[in-house]
Parts: C-alpha cells; sequence; structure tokens
C-alpha cells in the first residue's frame, strides 16, 4: 500500500487579497520594532551625565519617533490589526547589539557619537526598505488608506532623527558630502 505524500500547505488556504495584508503587515511591524526600539533606547540614555551634550537632538528624536509610532497605531486600527514582535528577534538582536556598541564606548565622545549614528543608520534602513515595501503593496492592493500612510510616513520621516543630523553637522564641514538619511 503506497501512502499518501501529499504535502499539506502550512496555513490554511487563504486568498492571494489575504496574503498582501498578512505582508504589509509584517513589513510595518519591521518598522514598527525598529521604531519602538528606537525610542524605548534613547529614553534610557536621555539626561544621564554620558549624554547630556546630545541631550536636547536624543528628546527630538524621541519625539519624531513617537509621533512615527502613533501614525502606525493608526494605520493599524484601519487594518483591524496590533502591532506583533513575533517575527523581529533577529531584528531586535542586531538593534540591541549596535545599542549596546553606544554604551562600550562613553568614555570616547567621538568613538560614542559614530556608534550612534551607526544604530541610526540600521534602524534607517529598516525603515527605508520595508517602507519600500509597503508602498509596492498598498499601489498592488489599490489600497487608499495604505497608500495615504504610506505617503504620509514618507513625507514625514524625511526630516527625523534630529539626532543624526545633529552628529552629522558635528562631524561634517562638509554637510551636502552628507549620507541623508
Amino acid at each position: 500500500m503506497k501512502k499518501n505524500t501529499r504535502m499539506v500547505p502550512p496555513y490554511p488556504a487563504q486568498s492571494e487579497s489575504d496574503k498582501l495584508a498578512i505582508f504589509f503587515t509584517d513589513h510595518l511591524n519591521r518598522i514598527y520594532c525598529a521604531q519602538a526600539h528606537l525610542a524605548e533606547r534613547l529614553l534610557e540614555i536621555t539626561d544621564t551625565d554620558t549624554f547630556k551634550d546630545i541631550n536636547i537632538p536624543i528628546k527630538e528624536t524621541i519625539s519624531e519617533t513617537e509621533q512615527q509610532i502613533a501614525r502606525m497605531d493608526g494605520i493599524y486600527a484601519q487594518l483591524q490589526q496590533r502591532y506583533s514582535f513575533d517575527n523581529c528577534s533577529g531584528l531586535i538582536s542586531l538593534l540591541e547589539d549596535e545599542f549596546t556598541t553606544i554604551h562600550q564606548q562613553t568614555d570616547n565622545e567621538v568613538l560614542r557619537d559614530m556608534c550612534i549614528l551607526s544604530y541610526l543608520n540600521y534602524v534607517t534602513s529598516i525603515e527605508k526598505s520595508s517602507i519600500q515595501v509597503l508602498r509596492l503593496t498598498a499601489i498592488e492592493k489599490n489600497n487608499i488608506s495604505m497608500n495615504q500612510f504610506v505617503k504620509e510616513y514618507l513625507n514625514n520621516s524625511k526630516n527625523s532623527h534630529t539626532l543624526y543630523n545633529f552628529l552629522i553637522a558635528k562631524y561634517d564641514n562638509d554637510q551636502n558630502a552628507a549620507i541623508s538619511l
């Protein structure tokens, strides 16, 4: 007697629209995870002696990040979803490793600042790659609210990360040559 070797898909059958919505949410979760990590970790160093020279840009970046998180909360509400960090463990580990290097360099201001820039670059890279995927997914789904969210997010993220801009200005006399986030 021959065994039935037919494979069963790991998930119940889903429509293409459902798959795109899940894909959209997964990428939104990545951005949310990176933003939440940024806000949480910067809050830890606010008002400490080691970071007093950059305290104002840190606070402004926290405020900008919290505004972005609030926008994401709005899109989650429209999608009738909640954020989830279930598939973000690797991402969290990467960001945590980068943030840890900041604390390892607190005795050297220049190295500390370079570690902060590196950390912010990781956060921004995650944002940029996922927001690009979100934009394309929203177009494919022809979803007006998703499309609007992506446009607003992109418009507001262009001026975010005051801390990054402050540190670039601190070290780069030719600011036009700096890589812009």
